[in-house]
């Protein structure tokens, strides 16, 4: 029922520490390292078996076993996406957790694309007849991957990777480790991107990078984006979802700060941990964040690649209201998911509406008048950054990255 060296403790199902499901007992599962038996509220799991198998989908109770085997809590739950739990104090018990930044094997990302529509995380623990992946916004990168790959090659998009707690030597499997994401920067002086993922003919080193001090938090600096992982032959598998924020080039510089929740990672480490390859990033961008970034798709151009045209005011929420549906796919704060409607149809989002449970489309016939939001000023999707309007759009993202020096914090 457990795996080996997990201890049973005396309650069903709750266990000292695990990795994945198969190390808690039948009719729980794996969460941030605790071993979850029940629920909060059923409303996201209609019968009560499906919250063993679906624990992103319902928030738990947060019980988990002390060192004398007994059940204990409740404690805070994860970060929902909202931003209210981003400082709760993550597990001290898995190795590399609380080293200090730059001590683990670092690297930075050398190529990242918006993947296809079929690849990605099952962000919300749910599947339905188009299967479990969620990648709503993988229809954007047609339009977005091309500028995206220049940003990254000249140094405007920088996201660093680090895995820590690894063994000395690593030997392709860690049964407890970190890994820790980071926006950054080039620590050459003067900056020089050519350098950036390998060294130039006639160069000594390459590679250098300090980390964006706003992905950093608390007093002791601790990376604020920071999961517990495992490796099994070669391929890794985060545990936790995350909070990232590291910036993306899209549309006229400067280059907006892309927010994504509940991600997690996956990728293959080769035993001389040279590079990171066939990595996979995936979670869900929220509203507010697509609407306070400018759209500079759509509004002029190839209208092969536009399904419709959008108006020159628009922001990322408009765009994707428009081409994907004002129904975003991922329900972030357990109410039911939001609604951002272009009410009169003029390509621009004016109306949101709070979720409401047991809807499955946008409600806006039937919303309740409380719980629908007005802009508050010229721009149009300004309804969207009220907080309520907490659900995102989901996003997966296919990667590579090399080895790199993380040397330090940039001021």
């Amino acid at each position: 029922m457990a795996a080996t060296g997990v201890l049973l403790a005396t309650a069903s199902g709750c266990q000292n520490r695990c990795f994945n499901n198969f190390d808690c007992g039948p009719g729980s599962f794996c969460f941030d390292g605790r071993c979850e038996t029940e629920c909060f509220t059923d409303q996201d799991c209609r019968e009560p078996p499906e919250c063993a198998g679906n624990p992103t989908a319902c928030q738990p109770k947060g019980l988990k076993c002390s060192g004398l085997g007994r059940c204990v809590g409740p404690i805070i739950p994860p970060d929902t996406g909202t931003g209210e739990n981003l400082d709760t104090p993550l597990p001290t018990t898995i190795d590399g957790m609380d080293d200090p930044p730059g001590e683990g094997v670092g690297f930075v990302i050398d190529r990242i694309q918006i993947a296809e529509g079929d690849i990605g995380f099952n962000v919300d623990g749910r599947c339905d007849s188009d299967g479990c992946v969620d990648n709503t916004l993988g229809q954007l990168g047609q339009l977005a991957n091309n500028q995206i790959d220049q940003g990254i090659k000249a140094g405007d998009s920088l996201l660093l990777l680090e895995l820590a707690g690894l063994e000395d030597p690593y030997q392709g499997n860690e049964r407890s480790m970190t890994i820790k994401l980071y926006g950054g920067r080039d620590a050459d002086d003067p900056v020089n991107p050519s350098d950036n993922f390998s060294r130039p003919p006639g160069a000594t080193t390459c590679c250098n990078f300090n980390i964006n001090p706003q992905s950093l938090r608390g007093i002791e600096g601790q990376a604020r984006a920071r999961s517990p992982a495992l490796i099994t032959n070669g391929r890794l598998e985060s545990l936790a979802p995350v909070t990232i924020e590291f910036t993306l080039t899209i549309g006229n510089p400067p280059h907006p700060e892309i927010r994504i929740t509940n991600t997690r990672v996956r990728g293959i480490v080769p035993a001389d941990l040279s590079r990171f390859s066939q990595g996979l990033l995936g979670g869900a961008i929220p509203l507010g964040t697509l609407a306070s970034i400018d759209n500079p798709y759509c509004v002029a151009g190839d209208s092969s690649q536009c399904p419709r045209q959008v108006p020159e005011e628009s922001k990322l929420l408009d765009l994707a209201s428009g081409l994907l549906g004002p129904l975003p796919d991922i329900d972030l704060d357990g109410d039911g998911l939001e609604c951002a409607i272009d009410d009169n149809s003029d390509g621009l989002v004016d109306t949101c509406c709070e979720g409401i449970l047991g809807r499955e489309r946008c409600p806006f016939d039937g919303c309740p008048t409380s719980r629908i939001f007005a802009p508050g000023d010229e721009i149009a999707s300004a309804c969207a950054l009220n907080p309520r309007m907490a659900d995102g759009y989901s996003l997966g993202l296919t990667f590579t990255a090399v080895a790199a020096n993380i040397l330090g914090t940039a001021e």
